[in-house]
């Protein structure tokens, strides 16, 4: 019986270390967890308990809270005598002696069909390319960036209006799935991993704030498609009379005219020309507002524009 541990920050990870619990003493030993320190947020910010930490607590499961990997968690993984290591949305790089330091190393649960969309936003990478399907992969971990051998693959279709937020929920699933079909027999060693090809790997990259900013020379339909993947974070927007203007939802239109030209609301949708076709805005959010119809946006603007120029 492998004595495992689990290594995850992100929320997306709490369904895999519930089911590694509920599963321990069956056929491996779950001796802890490894967690992301906790970070202040939102508008007071207040210290926010990341989501594995506060999982861990509720199961009663040691915990270790670290800033960065290094000779902290590496006595940790000593001192538990871990076999090997389960690994979702950790957020950290591990080096090789890390690596080296459970004899079974550590499987890594990752949101793309790898070799593609390596890198640290694959979900939002998948639907900002505006792919059909993406997939969970289980591998194993290197210090390389999602380089490593590769156990198996679980596709996942990808809906016309799927966001990131669904594609999250879906993906979390899909992990307890990955490790209920393939965990005991990686553990046994009846499934072993497979390279991967270097020459189709692609790339995502860390998201930033600016990386919602939408650029209206590309093509509607591109445009749309960023607006879903950015959906919570970092959403997508424009600027418009001094304000930054959220679009929540959109679709794609038919015309032709100047990119960035706003041609004014027309079936409750604002419409944007764009390098190929027209951003039809169905939601819109303006700075500390609700999300709201684009019609009542799109007036409430207005509205502003003709009180500056009465004053």
């Amino acid at each position: 019986m492998e004595r495992l541990v689990f290594l995850g920050t992100d929320g997306i990870g709490t369904g895999v270390l519930r089911w590694l619990r509920e599963r321990s003493g069956e056929r491996f030993q779950l001796v802890g967890a490894v967690s992301g320190v906790d970070r202040r947020s939102g508008r007071g910010l207040k210290l926010q308990t990341n989501p594995i930490a506060a999982l861990c607590r509720e199961l009663g499961l040691e915990l270790l809270q670290t800033e960065r990997p290094g000779e902290e968690l590496l006595h940790w993984l000593k001192e538990r005598r871990a076999q090997r290591g389960i690994v979702f949305s950790y957020g950290h790089i591990l080096g090789q002696r890390l690596l080296d330091a459970v004899p079974g190393g550590f499987i890594n649960l990752h949101a793309s069909p790898l070799p593609e969309l390596r890198g640290p936003s694959p979900i939002e990478g998948a639907i900002v390319e505006r792919r059909a399907a993406t997939a969970m992969t289980l591998m194993q971990l290197v210090r390389e960036m999602d380089a490593g051998p590769t156990f198996a693959s679980i596709p996942l279709p990808i809906a016309t209006d799927e966001t990131a937020a669904t594609l999250r929920k879906k993906m979390a699933a899909l992990g307890v799935e990955a490790l209920e079909r393939f965990l005991v027999p990686i553990l046994s060693g009846q499934l072993l991993p497979r390279e991967q090809d270097p020459s189709r790997a692609t790339y995502t990259h860390i998201l930033r704030r600016e990386d919602g900013r939408l650029d209206f020379s590309l093509a509607a339909a591109d445009l749309e498609a960023r607006v879903r993947a950015f959906h919570p974070w970092p959403g997508s927007f424009f600027s418009h009379g001094g304000e930054l203007i959220r679009v929540c939802r959109a679709s794609v239109g038919d015309g032709t005219a100047a990119p960035g030209t706003i041609l004014g609301i027309r079936d409750g949708f604002l419409e944007i020309a764009t390098g190929c076709g027209i951003l039809r805005c169905q939601e819109l959010q303006r700075p500390t507002r609700k999300i709201l119809p684009a019609a009542v946006v799109w007036q409430q603007l207005a509205a502003k524009a003709e009180s500056r120029l009465q004053i």
